[in-house]
């Protein structure tokens, strides 16, 4: 059976015992971790205290077996401190007893680990100092092992011993006591951290395979240079917790009895409103939305929560009447979330917004759509003045040399030459028409000026003025939107007002650029305007780029003033 389908009772119940446990889970395990920490912390500093012992009397050992050589007193080495295999005189590096002595020149006690040489692999040690005439050397196999198998603090398989730099241990093992312990390998994380960097702690495998708790320290005294290491097992070290872990599950099986006893009991008691609750809901899943009557007049939560079903219906009621103003398109409505948490109004707020952005977005798009047509059209239009100007005119140019020098009678040459230069000028006024070269030159202002500067009409004035911004970088398409405008504002002056004062400016601003066309005309009414004017064309081109377009017109004449704006993004 899904979980889903459990009666509410019994979910409650579940619910309640799941949420206890977890509590009771989580208490149990964070005791048990903290035990677990401080049991290792106290391990550790048990371990580091041994190891500190056996480091602070293995070097009180070593400076008492450097006083007695100093003293010469080889009685008092061989009583107190170990075996004296050798100690006499040398002026040279030399082999005593097998051992290799290396002659150093040093007025201070100078020691030296020789243990790699003794065939039973017990610790060995040199002793040396200059004297006038040579060294005093003795070759010495100090009594450590007294001081590192002592197992104080140590427990059943604890232990402390040297190991060399070369990785052998320089002690006997206590596991392995009839080894040689040259043979016994210590390539353990504690040795590797003690010759990186001193002293430390750490669980690792030892070298033994067994994992253990380890402390650590590298040991240095006159040119000796080993690793302290003591270690424990870490089974024997966290004995003490797996006993924890044991009463811990019997305490909490006797809980988790009396959670379920005490679940079960409070979910019958919340069962019957919560039951009602599911009764009003189903009735307003089925659009029937009325009063909720409460069988709790109480203020808890379950009384609280028939007030918020009551809520909940005059919000419903709301909520229909702002969806029922959006569907009829009324996106200006207003609506009063109930709360912060009112996600249903919210949701409707941000669909009438969405609409609203729907209308920019389409907007937006046919104005996209509207410029790349326009842009189709101009590129087409630099095609055809490019083949006029390239392909026709170098054509119309020969011919004319040709007639020039062919042997057609004066007459009838000259007026065919007449003919070939008006083709010619035509041409290139049409060339020019469709994308005059000084339009991609430099932009829209200078192709106006040299637009009305190729006018010839005696009876009508133009006035021209050019505003530029200096460094202002307009884009192409607005360049050419400008000069389209102006050029069918002019025609327009030119076809049908009557004219005779003509006043045209451009002004470049930082953000925008502006275009001003005023005639002093007949002027005519908007309204009747035909398409072929091109007032609705040059509306739509400046609506494309998110400008304004004003036109003013009366008998007096007619202004046109055009804004557009250059680093909008559409």
């Amino acid at each position: 059976m899904k979980f889903i389908d459990i009666k509410i009772r019994n979910k409650l119940a579940l619910v309640m015992m799941i949420f206890a446990t977890a509590i009771v889970f989580a208490i149990t395990t964070l005791y048990y971790y903290q035990f677990q920490a401080a049991l290792k912390e106290r391990v550790f500093l048990q371990l580091s205290s041994v190891k500190q012992l056996k480091v602070s009397q293995i070097r009180q050992r070593l400076q008492g077996i450097k006083e007695s050589f100093l003293e010469r007193n080889d009685l008092k080495l061989r009583e107190q401190y170990g075996e004296v295999l050798f100690h006499g005189h040398i002026s040279k590096d030399t082999t005593i007893n097998g051992f290799p002595i290396r002659f150093k020149n040093s007025g201070k006690v100078v020691m030296e680990d020789l243990s790699t040489y003794d065939a039973d692999g017990r610790l060995t040690i040199s002793l040396q100092i200059r004297e006038r005439d040579g060294c005093d050397v003795a070759i010495v196999n100090p009594n450590f092992q007294s001081i590192l198998l002592e197992r104080t603090g140590l427990g059943e398989t604890g232990e402390s011993y040297l190991v060399g730099n070369d990785q052998r241990m320089r002690t006997s093992s206590r596991f392995f006591p009839e080894e040689n312990p040259l043979n016994i390998i210590v390539d353990t994380r504690s040795f590797r951290d003690a010759m990186a960097g001193g002293s430390g702690k750490n669980i690792i495998d030892d070298y033994r395979g067994e994992r253990v708790f380890s402390t650590y320290e590298l040991f240095e005294d006159s040119g000796l240079k080993w690793v302290v290491i003591s270690e424990i097992d870490e089974q024997e070290a966290l004995f003490p917790l797996n006993s924890l872990r044991k009463n811990l599950i019997v305490v909490m099986l006797i809980i988790l009895v009396a959670i379920f006893a005490v679940s079960y009991e409070l979910s019958s008691q919340l069962v019957q409103p919560v039951l009602l609750a599911k009764l009003h809901l189903t009735n307003m899943a089925k659009g029937k939305v009325e009063p909720v009557i409460t069988i709790r007049t109480g203020n808890d939560e379950l009384g609280q929560m028939f007030e918020a079903l009551n809520g909940l219906v005059k919000a419903m009621d709301q909520t229909v009447g702002f969806a029922g103003k959006i569907g009829e398109g009324e996106f200006d409505a207003d609506y009063e979330l109930l709360s912060e948490e009112d996600k249903l109004g919210a949701s409707l707020i941000e669909m009438r917004d969405r609409l609203k952005t729907y209308q920019i977005n389409e907007e937006r798009l046919k104005r996209a759509n509207q410029r790349s047509l326009i842009a189709g059209e101009e590129k087409e239009r630099s095609r055809l003045s490019k083949e006029l100007h390239d392909g026709l005119g170098p054509l119309l140019t020969l011919l004319r040399l040709k007639i020039e020098t062919s042997t057609i009678e004066l007459e009838p040459r000259n007026e065919l030459l007449k003919m070939l230069d008006d083709t010619i000028g035509e041409m290139r006024r049409i060339s020019n028409n469709l994308m005059p070269s000084v339009l991609m030159d430099f932009g829209a202002g200078e192709a106006i000026r040299n637009v009305i500067n190729q006018l010839k009409k005696e009876n009508l004035k133009i006035t021209y003025q050019y505003d530029q911004y200096e460094s202002l970088e307009i884009p192409s398409r607005i360049e050419i939107t400008i000069f389209r405008i102006a050029q069918e504002a002019i025609n327009n002056v030119l076809k049908h007002s009557g004219a005779s004062e003509l006043r045209v400016s451009i002004t470049e601003f930082d953000d925008r650029i502006s275009l001003f066309v005023k005639d002093n005309g007949v002027g005519f009414e908007e309204g009747k305007v035909h398409d072929g004017n091109g007032i609705r064309n040059m509306r739509e081109r400046v609506n494309i780029e998110n400008g304004i377009f004003e036109l003013e017109t009366s008998e007096l004449g007619t202004t046109i003033e055009v804004e557009i704006p250059i680093n909008e993004q559409d």
